[in-house]
Protein backbone atom coordinates (compact mmCIF):
# COMPACT_ATOMS: atom_id res chain seq x y z
CA UNK A 1 0.00 0.00 0.00
CA UNK A 2 1.38 3.22 -0.90
CA UNK A 3 0.59 6.60 1.22
CA UNK A 4 0.08 10.12 -1.14
CA UNK A 5 -0.19 13.68 0.22
CA UNK A 6 -2.48 14.75 -2.52
CA UNK A 7 -3.41 18.09 -3.91
CA UNK A 8 -7.08 19.55 -2.69
CA UNK A 9 -8.47 22.64 -4.31
CA UNK A 10 -12.77 23.51 -4.20
CA UNK A 11 -12.79 20.67 -1.73
CA UNK A 12 -11.98 18.22 -4.35
CA UNK A 13 -9.53 15.81 -5.95
CA UNK A 14 -9.94 13.59 -8.83
CA UNK A 15 -8.70 9.83 -10.02
CA UNK A 16 -9.34 10.32 -14.09
CA UNK A 17 -7.74 8.35 -16.95
CA UNK A 18 -4.83 9.62 -18.02
CA UNK A 19 -7.14 9.30 -21.93
CA UNK A 20 -10.39 11.37 -19.85
CA UNK A 21 -11.65 14.08 -21.78
CA UNK A 22 -12.43 17.20 -20.12
CA UNK A 23 -15.63 16.46 -17.51
CA UNK A 24 -19.09 18.17 -18.16
CA UNK A 25 -19.59 19.67 -15.02
CA UNK A 26 -23.22 20.25 -15.24
CA UNK A 27 -24.87 18.25 -12.95
CA UNK A 28 -26.48 15.88 -15.81
CA UNK A 29 -23.10 14.95 -16.68
CA UNK A 30 -22.33 13.50 -13.34
CA UNK A 31 -24.53 10.82 -10.80
CA UNK A 32 -24.59 12.29 -7.90
CA UNK A 33 -26.10 11.77 -4.30
CA UNK A 34 -23.83 9.80 -2.43
CA UNK A 35 -21.93 12.65 -0.58
CA UNK A 36 -18.64 11.31 -0.96
CA UNK A 37 -17.76 11.58 -4.66
CA UNK A 38 -19.30 11.94 -8.22
CA UNK A 39 -18.57 9.86 -11.11
CA UNK A 40 -18.73 10.83 -14.80
CA UNK A 41 -21.24 9.13 -17.31
CA UNK A 42 -18.13 7.61 -19.51
CA UNK A 43 -16.89 6.32 -15.67
CA UNK A 44 -12.91 7.60 -16.35
CA UNK A 45 -13.44 10.25 -13.93
CA UNK A 46 -14.39 10.43 -9.85
CA UNK A 47 -14.45 13.60 -8.11
CA UNK A 48 -13.79 13.19 -4.12
CA UNK A 49 -15.21 15.01 -2.17
CA UNK A 50 -13.26 16.61 1.15
CA UNK A 51 -13.17 18.92 4.42
CA UNK A 52 -10.31 20.42 2.83
CA UNK A 53 -10.42 22.83 1.02
CA UNK A 54 -7.30 23.46 -0.15
CA UNK A 55 -3.85 22.28 0.99
CA UNK A 56 -3.41 18.46 0.42
CA UNK A 57 -5.11 15.17 2.06
CA UNK A 58 -3.53 12.08 3.52
CA UNK A 59 -4.43 9.18 0.68
CA UNK A 60 -3.77 5.48 0.89
CA UNK A 61 -3.77 3.90 -2.26
CA UNK A 62 -4.37 -0.52 -2.09
CA UNK A 63 -3.96 -1.86 -5.91
CA UNK A 64 -5.39 -5.39 -5.41
CA UNK A 65 -5.35 -8.48 -7.62
CA UNK A 66 -8.92 -9.72 -6.04
CA UNK A 67 -11.45 -8.36 -3.86
CA UNK A 68 -10.52 -7.01 -0.54
CA UNK A 69 -12.38 -8.02 2.64
CA UNK A 70 -15.75 -6.84 2.64
CA UNK A 71 -15.95 -3.29 3.28
CA UNK A 72 -17.87 -4.15 6.81
CA UNK A 73 -14.87 -5.73 8.16
CA UNK A 74 -13.12 -2.27 8.13
CA UNK A 75 -16.29 0.01 8.46
CA UNK A 76 -15.58 1.45 12.20
CA UNK A 77 -12.41 3.05 11.39
CA UNK A 78 -14.35 5.37 8.52
CA UNK A 79 -17.29 7.92 8.34
CA UNK A 80 -17.81 7.43 4.82
CA UNK A 81 -17.08 4.27 2.28
CA UNK A 82 -18.73 4.30 -1.26
CA UNK A 83 -18.04 1.52 -3.78
CA UNK A 84 -18.14 2.31 -7.74
CA UNK A 85 -16.22 1.01 -11.14
CA UNK A 86 -14.78 3.05 -13.02
CA UNK A 87 -13.02 1.93 -16.72
CA UNK A 88 -9.18 3.33 -17.62
CA UNK A 89 -7.81 3.19 -20.64
CA UNK A 90 -4.81 4.79 -20.78
CA UNK A 91 -1.45 4.00 -19.04
CA UNK A 92 -3.00 4.31 -15.64
CA UNK A 93 -5.46 7.01 -13.43
CA UNK A 94 -4.12 9.74 -12.21
CA UNK A 95 -4.48 11.16 -8.80
CA UNK A 96 -4.54 14.48 -7.94
CA UNK A 97 -6.65 18.68 -8.60
CA UNK A 98 -7.32 19.05 -12.37
CA UNK A 99 -7.25 23.10 -11.39
CA UNK A 100 -3.14 23.09 -10.34
CA UNK A 101 -2.75 19.96 -12.99
CA UNK A 102 -0.58 18.36 -9.99
CA UNK A 103 -1.56 15.15 -11.22
CA UNK A 104 0.37 11.76 -10.50
CA UNK A 105 0.32 8.04 -11.81
CA UNK A 106 -1.80 5.89 -9.29
CA UNK A 107 1.47 4.07 -7.57
CA UNK A 108 0.71 0.43 -7.59
CA UNK A 109 -1.22 0.40 -10.58
CA UNK A 110 0.02 -2.74 -13.48
CA UNK A 111 1.61 -2.13 -16.22
CA UNK A 112 -0.85 -3.25 -19.50
CA UNK A 113 -3.81 -3.01 -17.03
CA UNK A 114 -5.30 -0.41 -19.57
CA UNK A 115 -8.53 -1.17 -21.63
CA UNK A 116 -10.32 -3.04 -18.30
CA UNK A 117 -13.24 -2.66 -15.45
CA UNK A 118 -12.04 -1.87 -12.07
CA UNK A 119 -14.07 -1.83 -8.66
CA UNK A 120 -12.65 1.26 -6.91
CA UNK A 121 -13.61 1.61 -2.80
CA UNK A 122 -13.52 4.72 -1.23
CA UNK A 123 -12.78 5.39 2.36
CA UNK A 124 -12.59 8.45 4.40
CA UNK A 125 -12.42 9.64 7.44
CA UNK A 126 -11.87 13.24 9.27
CA UNK A 127 -13.84 15.18 6.65
CA UNK A 128 -16.11 17.66 9.21
CA UNK A 129 -12.58 18.40 11.15
CA UNK A 130 -11.53 19.48 8.86
CA UNK A 131 -14.10 21.36 7.45
CA UNK A 132 -14.70 23.24 10.76
CA UNK A 133 -11.58 24.48 11.14
CA UNK A 134 -7.55 24.83 10.80
CA UNK A 135 -6.21 24.70 7.42
CA UNK A 136 -3.42 22.98 8.82
CA UNK A 137 -5.11 20.48 10.61
CA UNK A 138 -4.22 16.80 8.68
CA UNK A 139 -6.89 14.61 10.28
CA UNK A 140 -8.94 14.40 7.36
CA UNK A 141 -7.81 10.86 5.67
CA UNK A 142 -9.09 8.83 2.50
CA UNK A 143 -8.25 5.23 1.45
CA UNK A 144 -8.81 3.91 -1.85
CA UNK A 145 -9.08 0.27 -3.45
CA UNK A 146 -9.01 -1.07 -6.34
CA UNK A 147 -9.76 -4.22 -8.09
CA UNK A 148 -10.15 -6.06 -11.34
CA UNK A 149 -14.28 -6.48 -11.75
CA UNK A 150 -16.87 -6.32 -14.38
CA UNK A 151 -18.85 -3.08 -14.10
CA UNK A 152 -21.62 -2.70 -11.21
CA UNK A 153 -23.97 -0.92 -9.61
CA UNK A 154 -22.73 1.49 -7.00
CA UNK A 155 -22.24 0.62 -3.23
CA UNK A 156 -22.88 2.94 -0.60
CA UNK A 157 -21.49 0.91 2.45
CA UNK A 158 -21.47 3.42 4.83
CA UNK A 159 -22.42 7.19 4.81
CA UNK A 160 -22.34 9.06 8.58
CA UNK A 161 -20.25 12.43 7.93
CA UNK A 162 -21.81 15.60 8.38
CA UNK A 163 -20.01 16.98 4.95
CA UNK A 164 -21.21 13.98 3.38
CA UNK A 165 -24.70 14.69 4.36
CA UNK A 166 -25.08 18.05 3.69
CA UNK A 167 -24.80 17.32 0.18
CA UNK A 168 -27.07 14.33 -0.05
CA UNK A 169 -29.78 16.55 1.73
CA UNK A 170 -31.57 18.09 -1.50
CA UNK A 171 -31.32 22.46 -1.39
CA UNK A 172 -34.81 24.04 -1.01
CA UNK A 173 -34.89 27.30 -3.75
CA UNK A 174 -34.76 30.73 -1.39
CA UNK A 175 -38.38 32.30 -1.35
CA UNK A 176 -38.52 34.50 -3.91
Amino acid sequence: MARLQVDVTHHQYVITDTDAEEPDDSDDAFRTGNGLLRVNAESTQASVRTGTAWGTVSVGVDVRDTPPPPAEAGAGEWDEIVEVSMHFTGDGPLIGSLITEELDILPGYPDGASGQWWRVRFHARGRDTAAAGDPTDVSEEHHIQLWPSAQADEIRHKLTDRTGTRSRTPREDPPA
